[in-house]
Parts: structure tokens; C-alpha cells; sequence
């Protein structure tokens, strides 16, 4: 009893030593949220792992004891994140009490009695390729995370533990198995492994791999697959002194895929201009091309837009991809509020008029164009052409002009063509000079309904952007209808999100500091978001709908000032007003509303 009495004092007096020792991780900050109280407190993070952390706060911090769960918002750096956790221990030294957590699965989603909803999972590419497509569809298993050393495989039955070898074989890691209905899976199975089971699929490269033993070919086919799997709109290929690093955006965001060496990346550079028809040997000068790109049994195909730039160490290769699938284009699945979505609706259901959508490159403009075009065809039967640069979605039934390079069909030449092709609704992928705007106008005026695009900062700078183009005040108030500013932040899973009360100082950041301890969401990670927090994006709106005495008022020269003024008399919300609006309902994140806040 006595030794353990003195073992237990040496364990108490290393622990001083090692509260002594240590120091708080420089910029590495700590906001504490009481679970069922609004109440927080601000400390520093002493150490962190995966699993826990080690914090530091005021020894008058009275509430916190052994047992105690939270919820922990960690800011550093270049770095937050939220979770749930509870006390496992806490030692007062001097001033200041010490105390370690143990973060919490607030999800509780257990393998044992979770059934996977394999549609809302996002499967990992490099993961789910590491077992091959024959077996993969034989077994009904489809790995789909590696997280912390685990990989999560999804089933449609508990496998047997000959099966269970077999997987550990080819996936090499610690297993973990979630059970999906079979019908679902199949369908998803055949999704990524396409539907021939007897045709093996290619594995992966990766950053530790050795890629000289992987031809170009298979280089580039793998590389695409990943892309597409992750539903990445972009792939970057940047040239360094010792090789090329990939990227992908995923959700608006920057990630990076793999990084290859000199002479890998030469070969894949090569490869891909020679499937968009580009010049092999010019390194010198930028280039632009496109290719269409088939991918197992012929099931699914993706039309990819590549552009090269010449570099200090090489070409830099930039592919955006453009999925021809357009299922999933309609209105309800965009972020609309019932109001926006009406209004929407209200005019498209005119014979006649302009509506333009605004924004900045990438702010999802096209998509609710093609939204808008398919609830046109779904309600009536109408002629529809659009002028594109490029066609970013094909749609049955709508004749898709594109905007040749070489200036033999311009923006003002193909929509000058177009009017004598008897449309009923036009679409003009961007308006960009006076010419395009004035013959988009006049149409508008003659009985056709116009959609277009333009680069502005908000809807009411849609009429200062026009008549900066040259056009005449009376023609803008007569034509335009409809002008919708647009912008994309990422979604919130809605699996994993963690509810907190929202700071005075994040309450201030956005100009609302009235919303202090209002309930907002933070993200997590679990399983079906691949343990980033975000599945997918959501779209935020500003709406100006020039009724009768607002075109007056655009024609007798009012500016965009006067209009920011009347709609704000009138209770237009603007887009940073949208985006607290699904900040609240906990659509999205507080730092996705920080950065529209900002630039507001």
C-alpha cells in the first residue's frame, strides 16, 4: 500500500514537471462553449492531438470539472475546427488551470446498427481503387474512406472471414465495415467500377508510389477518374524545380491530389495535349483546347476544357471539367428561398423580357441558367438556342452554339444569326460588349425571352455595368426584368455538424452584432462527408426585380446607389443578408459567411 502511495506521488509530481515544461502552441487559440449554457471561455491550446488536446484557462473558471463535456473551437494559424469533448483531467498551477480532453463522436453512428446511405457517401477515389473492380462488384464491398489508418468499406452483408482476408490483402490497413442496402450499392458499385465485372481496374497512384512505372496513359485516364470521383471542377498541374504538384478544387476549395517527378510530369503534359489536340512541341506560347473523355464500358463521359501557360519550369496545365449529366440542374436544389425561387419562376413564365445573372467566374451563373432552362422545357414547348463559351452542359432538345476562338462566331454574330431562327428564349452565355448587350437588348424588346451573364459585384450594378457598355438608360428600364447576383458557399454535412452559439466578435465580423449568442453550426467530419465537414455548395442570392416605377427611375438616369437605397427601403435582402439567413439555419459555416462579409 505504501509503495503504491509513493507511485502514485511520483506520477503527481511528473505531471507538475511536465505542466512546467510546457508551452502554448504559438497562434494557436481555444473558444470554450459550456454544453447547454450560452456561456464560453477563451483559453490557449498547450498540446493537440487527433484524439485530444491539452488547454489552458483561468483558474477562476469554475464550471469546469472531471466528466464535463464541451464543445471546442480551436483557431489557429491556418487552421479551425470544432468538436465535442470531455474532461479527462485537470490540475491547478498558480494562476491558471491545466485540463486534458478527450474529443467525443457527437455523430454516434456505430457500424453495428448505422445502415449506410451509400447515395450521401462520398467516396475516396484512390481508396476505393485500391481493390479491384472484379472483386470489388463480386464481394458487393466498396471501400470508401482511409482515415486515421482505417479504411471504412461498405457491404451489403457481413462478409466471412475468408472474405475478410481477402480485403485486408488488398487494402493493406485495419477495416472497418459499414453495411448499405444492396440495391443501393450495386448501383453505386457500378458508378465507379462501371458494370463488367470481369474488368480489373487500374490502381491509383500516389505521392509514395514510384510513377515511373506508370505510363502517361494510364497516368492521365487515372487522374481524370479521380477528379470525376471527387466532383472536382478543376485540375492544376503546377511545374516546380523537382517535379509538378496536382490539385484539385473541390467545393470552391484547393486540394492537393499527388505530386509527381520531372519525368512523369513531362509525360503526363504531353499526353493530355495530345488528347486536346494541342501543339506538342510549342512550350512557349499558351494554349486552349478540349477533349471528351469516356470512361469503363462507355457508361460515363466528361468534356474537359484544358489550357496551357508557359512557366519558369514548364507548362502549367489547368483542365476544367464540365459533366454533361444535367439530371440534377432544377431550381429547388439550389439554395432558393421560396420567395427567390418564385420570382424566378414568375419570370420565366413570360413570353418575353431579359433576365441576367451576375457574379464573378465560378460563382455557379451557368448552372442556374441551364436550372432555368429545364423548368422552361418541363412547363412548355419552346424553341431554345444559347451562345456559349464554351457549352458547359448538354441538353437534349436545345440547339448549343459555341463561341468559336478564332472570332468566326463572336457573341454579337451568333446572336445576330439566332434572331432568324425563330427562338423563343435565347441564352447568352456572357454579355461582354456593347454590341452583344444592344442586340440582346433589342430582342428582349421584340418579343423573346433573354437569359445572359454578366461580371458584376451585385444586382443593382448589373444596370451601371450596361450603361458603361454604351447602352442608352431607356432601352435598360424597357428590356431588363429580372437581374440576380449570385455567389456559392460550401455546405454544411448535415451528418456532422456541430451547434454552438455564435461569438461577439464573429457576431461583429459580419456587421450583425445584434445575432450574439445566436445558435449556428460548425463542421466536423464524419463518414459520408470523407471527414472534411462540407458536402457540396449552396448558392446565395440578391434578387432585383425592376417593377414599373424602379424602370422609370433607371431611365430618367438613376445609378446604382439609388437603387441599393430603394431596395434596401424596400426589405431586398442582399447577399451577405442570404448568407446570415443560412448561417442561421445552419446551412454553412460562419467562416464561408466571413469571407462575403469581407468583400462587402
Amino acid at each position: 500500500m505504501a509503495a503504491r502511495t509513493v507511485d502514485l506521488k511520483k506520477s503527481s509530481l511528473a505531471e507538475d514537471q511536465r505542466i512546467e515544461e510546457r508551452q502554448a502552441i504559438s497562434a494557436w487559440n481555444a473558444t470554450i462553449f459550456q454544453d447547454g449554457d450560452a456561456s464560453l471561455t477563451y483559453g490557449n491550446v498547450v498540446d493537440i492531438t487527433g484524439s485530444g488536446a491539452c488547454l489552458v484557462v483561468s483558474k477562476e473558471t469554475s464550471w469546469i470539472a472531471e466528466n464535463t463535456t464541451m464543445t471546442l473551437h480551436v483557431e489557429a494559424e491556418h487552421r479551425r475546427f470544432t468538436r465535442k469533448a470531455e474532461v479527462r483531467w485537470l490540475k491547478t498551477h498558480g494562476e491558471s488551470l491545466h485540463f486534458g480532453v478527450h474529443y467525443i463522436d457527437h455523430v454516434g453512428f456505430d457500424p453495428d446498427t448505422h445502415q449506410l446511405n451509400i447515395d450521401e457517401v462520398k467516396v475516396c477515389p484512390t481508396c476505393a481503387l485500391k481493390l479491384p473492380g472484379n472483386i470489388a462488384l463480386r464481394q458487393k464491398a466498396l471501400p470508401f474512406l482511409l482515415q486515421d489508418n482505417v479504411t471504412h468499406i461498405a457491404c451489403s452483408a457481413p462478409p466471412n472471414s475468408q472474405t475478410l482476408k481477402l480485403l485486408e490483402r488488398f487494402v493493406k490497413t485495419e477495416i472497418k465495415l459499414w453495411q448499405a442496402p444492396e440495391n443501393l450499392l450495386t448501383i453505386k458499385l457500378k458508378q465507379v467500377y462501371g458494370s463488367n465485372p470481369g474488368q480489373p481496374v487500374q490502381a491509383l497512384p500516389n505521392a509514395a508510389a514510384n510513377n515511373n512505372q506508370d505510363s502517361a496513359v494510364n497516368l492521365g485516364d487515372d487522374l481524370l477518374y479521380a477528379a470525376y470521383m471527387r466532383q472536382a471542377s478543376d485540375i492544376h498541374i503546377d511545374p516546380s524545380f523537382d517535379g509538378a504538384t496536382i490539385r484539385f478544387r473541390t467545393d470552391g476549395q484547393l486540394e492537393v491530389y499527388n505530386k509527381t517527378n520531372t519525368h512523369v510530369y513531362t509525360e503526363l503534359v504531353s499526353r493530355l495535349k495530345v488528347m486536346a489536340n494541342l501543339d506538342i512541341a510549342e512550350k512557349r506560347s499558351p494554349q486552349d483546347g478540349r477533349f471528351s473523355h469516356q470512361f469503363v464500358a462507355g457508361e460515363r463521359r466528361i468534356d474537359v476544357r484544358v489550357a496551357t501557360l508557359p512557366t519558369k519550369y514548364g507548362e502549367r496545365v489547368t483542365m476544367r471539367l464540365l459533366a454533361v449529366q444535367t439530371d440534377s440542374l432544377t431550381l429547388d436544389k439550389l439554395g432558393f428561398t421560396f420567395k427567390h425561387q418564385d420570382m424566378i419562376e414568375t419570370f420565366l413564365r413570360r413570353i418575353q423580357g431579359m433576365m441576367i445573372m451576375t457574379g464573378p467566374t465560378g460563382s455557379g451563373k451557368t448552372t442556374t441558367l441551364y436550372a432555368a432552362i429545364r423548368m422552361l422545357m418541363a412547363e412548355r414547348n419552346v424553341n431554345i438556342i444559347t451562345i456559349e463559351d464554351p457549352i458547359e452542359y448538354e441538353i437534349a432538345g436545345v440547339a448549343q452554339c459555341e463561341v468559336d476562338a478564332g472570332d468566326k462566331v463572336s457573341f454579337a454574330k451568333a446572336l445576330r444569326s439566332i434572331l432568324r431562327h425563330d427562338p423563343d428564349v435565347v441564352m447568352v452565355g456572357e454579355i461582354r460588349d456593347k454590341e452583344t448587350a444592344d442586340i440582346a437588348i433589342k430582342a428582349a424588346l421584340t418579343g423573346h425571352m433573354v437569359l445572359g451573364t454578366l461580371h458584376t459585384n451585385s444586382a443593382a450594378a448589373t444596370v451601371t455595368r450596361l450603361l458603361d457598355m454604351g447602352v442608352e438608360p431607356y432601352l435598360v428600364a424597357a428590356a431588363l426584368r429580372l437581374a440576380v447576383a449570385q455567389r456559392l458557399l460550401r455546405r454544411l454535412c448535415k451528418h456532422c455538424r456541430i451547434a454552438r452559439p455564435l461569438t461577439e466578435l464573429e457576431a461583429i465580423s459580419i456587421g450583425r452584432p445584434e445575432l450574439k449568442q445566436k445558435m449556428i453550426y460548425d463542421p466536423c467530419g464524419c463518414i459520408y462527408c470523407g471527414g472534411k465537414g462540407f458536402a457540396g455548395r449552396i448558392g446565395l442570392y440578391e434578387m432585383l426585380e425592376l417593377n414599373e416605377d424602379w424602370a422609370r427611375s433607371v431611365a430618367d438616369g438613376e445609378g446604382e446607389s439609388q437603387l441599393v437605397l430603394k431596395m434596401r427601403e424596400a426589405g431586398i435582402k442582399s447577399l451577405l443578408d442570404d448568407a446570415i439567413d443560412k448561417l442561421i439555419k445552419g446551412e454553412t459555416a460562419i467562416g464561408e459567411v466571413i469571407q462575403i462579409a469581407s468583400s462587402w
